[in-house]
């Protein structure tokens, strides 16, 4: 029989210990020793794990899933499902005011896990309307958010109805291409003539790629829209300070999610006509005759993308590459090799 309860102080390192074996390497590495966790006993195994904390925001406090993890042999028994009801009880006792958690984008067990618990997904728009600029930045920066690529917000406030905006592909789009222009204004310290040409040759190779990738999707018979992950939105604002550049990531998604491998063709063809779109911006820019500055930034910056777009784990797995070696390995690696080629010779 399975038993959910408050960790003992003696079972901290071996929480962590399986947190650490259950995700992915670098996810691995920020698993904390927890302090408040709700733990899945099994005799004496313990199966999963939900840690959690506090985020005073304005007025509000804000109880935080940091992570929720279960070991495979404890997969299929709703563990998941009954630490989180555990977590948000003793939130509650707490005398929280809401419940929140960032997860990845194709994380479908997690972020379908919070939404049938009244959580909803909230851009960095939302979460500036409801809490103002100071609210907005104080949650990005207690959780990971503001650094954390590919992953998403998740909120319930308990005597609010959720504030967001119907996530329309429209809408969506337009984010993506205001994000990148607001979080790559300090590129404006070097000069307008090299902001101009970072920025727009950014949102000229996005828009190619939205574009592949809605062609992608057509060619299967699942439902998709269009969305921008907030999370990372920090590092392009960095990069640029110091001179580089990064991408806000945005990627088409399918409704509903499947375990089969049409399933995974569906995302691994998207994903693959994206990086094409960049592959060949790249080698169009690179054969063009045309020595001027502008085409250079299409070489550099589509590289950068390429580069991205090929590593299969977090934190840049949101950009596709992850979607390519799931569905093909075969694919993948001749992506891999060409990717490399391109951008050594």
């Amino acid at each position: 029989m399975i038993e959910i309860r408050v960790m003992k102080p003696e079972e901290a390192q071996a929480v962590r210990k399986l947190g650490r074996k259950t995700f992915e390497w670098f996810e691995a590495l920020w698993v904390p020793k927890p302090k408040k966790c709700f733990v899945a006993v099994e005799g004496h195994d313990i199966l999963g794990a939900v840690i959690y904390k506090y985020f005073k925001i304005v007025d509000k406090t804000i109880g935080y899933v940091d992570y929720i993890f279960v070991d495979k042999k404890g997969h299929g028994k709703g563990i998941g499902t009954k630490l989180v009801d555990a977590c948000f009880k003793a939130m509650d006792q707490e005398g929280c005011d809401g419940y929140s958690a960032i997860v990845r984008d194709d994380n479908v067990g997690s972020w379908k896990l919070f939404i049938n618990k009244g959580l909803s997904r909230y851009g960095i728009d939302d979460l500036f309307r409801r809490f103002g600029l100071k609210g907005m930045v104080g949650l990005s920066f207690q959780s990971p958010l503001f650094v954390a690529t590919g992953m998403e917000f998740y909120l319930a406030m308990k005597s609010e109805k959720p504030e967001v905006n119907k996530d329309s592909t429209r809408r969506q789009l337009m984010n993506l291409f205001l994000y990148t222009i607001i979080f790559l204004l300090p590129t404006f310290i070097r000069g307008f003539d090299y902001a101009f040409y970072v920025i727009g040759v950014m949102l000229m190779i996005l828009s190619i790629r939205v574009v592949f990738g809605y062609i992608g999707t057509r060619f299967s018979n699942e439902k998709w829209s269009f969305r921008v992950n907030d999370g990372g939105f920090f590092i392009p604002t960095i990069a640029s300070l110091f001179g580089g550049a990064y991408y806000i990531s945005g990627n088409w998604y399918p409704s509903e999610y499947r375990r089969d491998q049409a399933f995974r063709g569906a995302l691994g063809k998207t994903a693959l006509l994206q990086w094409i779109s960049v592959f060949l911006l790249v080698l169009m820019g690179r054969t063009s005759f045309a020595n001027i500055e502008f085409v250079d930034a299409v070489v550099t910056l589509g590289r950068i993308l390429l580069a991205i777009s090929v590593i299969p784990f977090y934190p840049m797995a949101s950009f596709g590459g992850e979607r390519i070696f799931k569905w093909n390995k075969w694919v993948y690696g001749i992506v891999v090799l060409i990717t490399i080629l391109e951008i050594l010779l």
